[in-house]
């Protein structure tokens, strides 16, 4: 049976550990303190990057739908290689998302190659805009590079024309 000094004595120990804790978050020293103890601390995403992520993961799906179904209509325009890029675009964010239905690409291949150039171009603003809101240094250099793909994936496909 524990004695009464003992079970005192744990309890102090315990609210001392839970204040030092307590304080540490409070001034922003938890890494510290974990570093100090030989733990390296995780890096916590952060919330606004994960909305930011899921957004991104369904404009990026959208647009890939949009890209395979206008290389399934016009499968003599050489679209094989933005279906690629798209895919890795979409992989790339990390997030499944549902994909939405898309509109049905024009019949006419340069309205289709047109309305595409189009989307790649949008999408290449979006992820700029994108790389500048969020708070991660490697998401930002991730969409970064994104939005520079897009925009040549834009001209190249403007180029099919």
């Amino acid at each position: 049976m524990i004695s009464r000094r003992a079970l005192l004595g744990t309890g102090a120990a315990t609210v001392a550990v839970a204040a030092g804790l307590g304080g540490a978050a409070l001034a922003h020293r938890l890494d510290d303190l974990a570093r100090g103890v030989g733990v390296e601390p995780h890096k916590e995403p952060d919330p606004a990057d994960d909305r930011l992520i899921a957004r991104i993961a369904a404009d990026q799906n959208a647009l890939l739908a949009r890209v395979e179904a206008t290389a399934v209509k016009h499968p003599k325009l050489a679209l094989k290689p933005y279906v690629a890029i798209s895919t890795a675009h979409a992989k790339a964010v990390g997030v499944p998302a549902v994909v939405p239905d898309v509109a049905a690409p024009s019949a006419d291949p340069t309205t289709a190659v047109s309305a595409l150039a189009s989307a790649y171009s949008l999408a290449s603003k979006a992820r700029a805009a994108d790389s500048v809101r969020a708070t991660s240094p490697a998401l930002a250099r991730v969409l970064s590079s994104m939005s520079a793909g897009l925009a040549q994936c834009a001209r190249g496909v403007g180029e099919l024309r």
